[in-house]
This record gives C-alpha cells, structure tokens and sequence, in this order.
C-alpha cells in the first residue's frame, strides 16, 4: 500500500515539475511596437550558465522597446530530460517601429 503511494506521488511530481512554465516581461522604453523577434537560448546546470550574450541592436536596429523571457513545456521537458545539464529558454524581443 504505501508502495503505491509512493510511486502515485512520484509520478504526480514528475508531471507537475515538466508542466513546470514560467514567463516575464522586461519592459525597457515606451513607444510604438514594430518587429516582434522570437529566439531560443541554451542555458546551462539549471538556467545558471549562459551560452551567449546578446546585443539587441542587432535584432532591433531602431531601439527595443521590451524583452520576454519563458520556459515554454518543451524547454522544461528538455532540462527534465537532461537532468538541468542542457536548459533551455525561449526569447521574445519586442523591437520599435521606425520613425519616419
């Protein structure tokens, strides 16, 4: 009996953890919003260790008006899956429109 209890709460923990999906919003300047870029990071041993840094003038030219950070499933399933080795994270970049 508590065999199964045991294994009921492991299981309700591991789908809960992958199900796990978190999102935040860095708002930076006001303004009108034109090109919405999407891109995906890797993230090392838990979201700890980056891979890269990024210069947003490279993907918003006139200026970034906010950035969104998220954990979408398939990233939490893939750090599940890799134990928190291999983390990855999804990018939003919400770049101003061009002033004419």
């Amino acid at each position: 009996m508590a065999y199964k209890i045991i294994k009921g709460v492991l299981i309700l923990t591991l789908f809960l953890s992958i199900s796990a999906c978190h999102s935040m919003k860095f708002k930076i300047a006001d303004g009108q919003v034109g090109n919405v870029v999407k891109d995906r990071k890797s993230f090392f041993l838990f979201g700890i260790v980056p891979t890269e840094n990024v210069d947003l003038a490279l993907y918003c030219p006139n200026g970034t008006i906010a950035v969104a950070e998220s954990t979408s499933f398939l990233d939490g399933f893939l750090g599940f899956v890799t134990l928190g080795i291999y983390t990855p994270r999804s990018s939003t970049y919400y770049c101003a429109a061009r002033v004419n």
